[in-house]
């Protein structure tokens, strides 16, 4: 391989080998997660190497940038099935015990008393921001010049594998699915509040709570706007706001994932920089994204 992979490619790649590994001596080679994991990985690192060496056609970086998103959500989907072939428990209790210590209930409860069909809508909406939020932010970057687009793959999805390791360390399902009972209004609402139950129902990884991506992915996003792109940074820095609110409004989260996922955050701003330097600094490094102004 002619130049060197990218950080995020590198983090993505030994993610991969990692749960590949565990899977292997937990599951067994026989797991169809197993091998879907140990297959998903090394058409990563195979693509990645691939790419690398077409890299002087026109765009071929493009679709290299884009494999990294693909990898990223395989791996974020395959939580369903890989927390239970790797034994793990759920942490609904222990998560819920935390919001009672610090809250006296979890906020998801607290809050059902507003639940009208209006409130839902706007915090469907908002719920679903996030996805567009990451979808154009990703798409102005890979349409735009080369070194738009490495900044922006680098630095989110450098930070995505954190977020999806979390999910394994703290496994968790969300206050409605684990604890309906303690919920005596239901979500009702118009068009947005039924899209938003389908989206989740259909692309929802099951365990994938701790941390609330919601949070810290926007945090991510934010940051690296703050950084990139000060006007769109003002613009939907309130759109971030009802995004967090949302998790809690619609029950998917316990506050404490939000909480960890601003711990998240503030760990992966404080080590990306000095990381990301190395990386481009070390030996023989010939692909360089260049660092946040």
């Amino acid at each position: 391989m002619p130049e060197r992979p990218y950080l995020h490619e590198v983090l993505l790649a030994t993610f991969g080998a990692a749960l590949s590994l565990a899977l292997l001596l937990v599951a067994g080679l026989g797991a169809p997660v197993t091998a879907q994991v140990l297959g998903a990985t090394a058409l990563f690192v195979g693509g990645v190497a691939l790419l690398a060496r077409l890299d002087g056609f026109t765009h071929v970086f493009r679709v290299r940038l884009l494999l990294a998103y693909a990898a990223t959500f395989f791996f974020y989907a395959s939580v369903k099935h890989t927390v239970p072939a790797l034994g793990l428990p759920s942490y609904d209790a222990m998560l819920l015990a935390v919001d009672e210590r610090l809250f006296g209930v979890t906020p998801a409860v607290w809050l059902q008393r507003w639940s009208t069909p209006w409130v839902n809508d706007v915090f469907s909406a908002g719920y679903l921001a996030f996805h567009a939020y990451l979808h154009l932010a990703m798409a102005w970057a890979v349409l735009g010049p080369r070194a738009r687009a490495e900044r922006f793959f680098v630095h989110v999805f450098s930070a995505y594998v954190p977020g999806i390791a979390g999910y394994y360390l703290v496994p968790g399902l969300g206050p409605s699915v684990a604890w309906p009972e303690l919920f005596t209004v239901p979500i009702d609402g118009g068009w947005l509040t039924r899209l938003n139950a389908a989206v989740v129902a259909g692309g929802s990884s099951a365990y994938d709570i701790f941390p609330s991506l919601h949070t810290y992915i926007t945090l991510v996003l934010l940051e690296h706007d703050r950084l990139a792109h000060p006007r769109r940074f003002k613009l939907l820095l309130p759109v971030a706001l009802v995004i967090v609110l949302s998790t809690l409004v619609l029950r998917y989260h316990y506050a404490v994932d939000l909480l960890a996922g601003a711990l998240w955050f503030t760990a992966f701003r404080a080590v990306y920089p000095h990381v990301h330097a190395r990386w481009n600094h070390g030996a023989f490094a010939t692909v360089k994204p260049p660092p946040l102004p």
